[in-house]
């Protein structure tokens, strides 16, 4: 049975691309990079041509297809398919990944102190470590991990709050704003000097409160005193004399713009006579408004006679593109079908000169080599088209040797253009490794030629 091509590792395994260079405590040897990120190994694959790669720069680089191995061409050792990079082509490489777990690493954060192997380094500290330089997704400061409770708690301005008033959350920059609206935020009143009122009860509190100062009645015709509730009255009692005089000089106002509205009143009069005409020019307008109803209607149903058409059309195009999707999947079958079928061809072909070679051979060491069309057949050899020819093979038995012959109808060495030569081959078997070698057996030559005659 075949045994099945190793696949890479999960996306679990392998979802970081190599280590930094700078966690190594010794030098670092070449081998230990990877040839793509060019940082040290994670999770090391081994490709066809021998290149590692972290498993993670691997599938990110056959993601989109088979791609030839940039370190080949650097290289100039580049071959195919071997220098072919594509799924399932790499197997994971064990040893270099104990190799590289084992170095001895430290962590590259300024002011840590951790020590120990890679392996270590990737199990517990890092992502853990408390200097590692981190990005608060508020406000995008970057901080020290060791510092984020603080600064979460205490220094970010985009950190949320709860207003001690209302509980309701809100941004630290936005804390004035919330002031202002907080239903809950307490007031003083200006009247009484009363303090902690909720902003949510001031305005019931105004309306009863004795000691806040309202604007006087008058206040419309003049007065611009504000009084406290309770001393309204009084207000008013003593100042009498001054609200009077200044309803009089508002209602003279009023009088003086009265009179001057008497000259349009002459002009009403004359605007009753264009009244008929504008009747008339109504009663057109309506005429015209019936007419505009009417083409109003008629366009509508057009509209409507519109849209249904373009629904129908969408409909058509939204069928047409399933069509070409269906069209180009069949497409798509109809290419691997025929390059299956171009595949079994070969097959059939190879199949067949296995059955013409099988059928052919014998299995007792002994050959008979019918060529036919001699004359032909040595022309060709004498003009250099075809100097040798090579018989099917056959066995001294069913798991002997292999061999062959090999004819020169023109003749080879120093006896070309004056013989024939013709030469035993040994082939290279499947049963080779039973047999005894050098291979010392008797050969006999018969060269028949027949000749008929009538």
């Amino acid at each position: 049975m075949a045994a099945q091509e190793p696949s890479p590792p999960s996306s679990l395994e392998g979802n970081k691309p190599g280590f930094p260079k700078k966690i190594l405590a010794n030098n670092l040897e070449d081998k230990h990079l990877c040839n793509s990120c060019h940082k040290i190994l994670r999770r090391p694959l081994q490709a066809q041509c021998g290149h590692r790669f972290c498993s993670f720069c691997f599938n990110k680089i056959v993601s989109s297809g088979p791609q030839k191995c940039s370190a080949c061409i650097k290289e100039d050792l580049f071959e195919e398919p071997t220098s072919i990079l594509k799924q399932g082509g790499a197997f994971p490489d064990n040893a270099a990944r104990r190799e590289v777990e084992a170095l001895a690493a430290v962590c590259p954060n300024e002011g840590c102190t951790w020590a120990g192997t890679i392996k270590e380094f990737e199990a517990s500290h890092e992502g853990n470590c408390d200097f590692m330089i981190i990005l608060c997704p508020s406000c995008k400061e970057l901080m020290r991990a060791n510092e984020q409770e603080r600064h979460n708690e205490r220094e970010c301005p985009e950190r949320t709050l709860h207003c001690k008033y209302c509980k309701e959350p809100f941004l630290l920059k936005n804390i004035k704003a919330h002031d202002e609206i907080c239903p809950k935020y307490p007031m003083i009143c200006e009247g009484c000097a009363k303090k902690k009122i909720p902003r949510e009860k001031y305005v019931d509190h105004i309306k009863f409160c004795s000691k806040f100062k309202a604007p006087c009645r008058f206040h419309v015709v003049g007065c611009d005193t504000s009084v406290e509730k309770e001393k309204i009255h009084e207000h008013e009692r003593q100042c009498s004399y001054e609200h009077l005089n200044l309803l009089l000089h508002f209602i003279m106002g009023i009088k003086v713009s009265l009179e001057s509205l008497q000259p349009q009143s002459l002009e009403v009069a004359s605007h009753n006579a264009m009244g008929t005409k504008v009747a008339e020019l109504n009663r057109r307008c309506q005429e015209l408004e019936l007419k505009v109803s009417t083409f109003e209607n008629i366009v509508c149903v057009l509209n409507r006679e519109m849209e249904h058409s373009c629904t129908t059309m969408e409909a058509y195009n939204r069928q047409h593109r399933l069509d070409q999707d269906k069209i180009e999947i069949l497409n798509n079958k109809v290419r691997q079908l025929e390059r299956t079928v171009s595949l079994r061809d070969l097959s059939i072909v190879e199949m067949d000169g296995k059955m013409r070679e099988m059928s052919a051979a014998t299995y007792d060491g002994i050959f008979v080599w019918k060529i036919s069309d001699f004359t032909k057949k040595r022309q060709d050899a004498v003009a250099g088209r075809a100097p040798a020819m090579f018989s099917p093979a056959f066995y001294t038995s069913k798991y002997g040797y292999k061999m062959c012959l090999r004819i020169y109808l023109n003749g080879d060495g120093t006896g070309r253009g004056t013989h024939l030569s013709l030469f035993f081959v040994v082939m290279r078997g499947h049963s080779d490794a039973l047999l005894k070698w050098p291979f010392n057996q008797k050969v006999t030559f018969i060269i028949i030629r027949v000749v008929y005659t009538v």
